[in-house]
């Protein structure tokens, strides 16, 4: 499952890489009221919601492939960075993560199993809570 930034592309972005120097091509970047004219608000406003209604569904989606019930519960271990060479590198390694950094605490991730299994109705005693691996 391949995924960048969408946000920016909902609202025209190409990909022009010239955000920092306020000449963004599109007017997605910039102040230039002459560049800012590219933009149609009700064209990319209704991309920009359509993306961000389906933004969850896919992380659910993401969560569910790694074998997870919520987004929160995946970390870097599962998943890989693809390089320009088609090449798969573990993105925990790639970035330096140390095990644990990205994950809520153990009390917080039951929670969320509890929740995401039906279980919402029925209060969890603090004593209760299971291990989570």
């Amino acid at each position: 499952m391949a995924r960048r930034g969408r946000l920016p592309f909902g609202v025209g972005c190409i990909q022009a890489q010239r955000c920092h120097t306020g000449r963004c091509p599109t007017g997605v970047a910039t102040q230039s009221r002459w560049l800012m004219r590219g933009l149609d608000p009700a064209l990319k406003s209704t991309r920009l919601a359509n993306d961000v209604i389906t933004l969850p569904k896919e992380l659910m989606d993401l969560a569910h492939r790694c074998g997870k019930v919520h987004p929160a519960q995946v970390t870097l271990d599962h998943l890989e960075i693809i390089d320009d060479r088609f090449r798969g590198r573990p993105a925990a390694l790639l970035f330096g993560y140390e095990p644990g950094w990205e994950l809520p605490s153990e009390v917080d991730r039951a929670e969320i199993v509890r929740l995401m299994s039906g279980g919402a109705d029925r209060p969890m005693a603090p004593d209760t809570v299971p291990a989570v691996a």
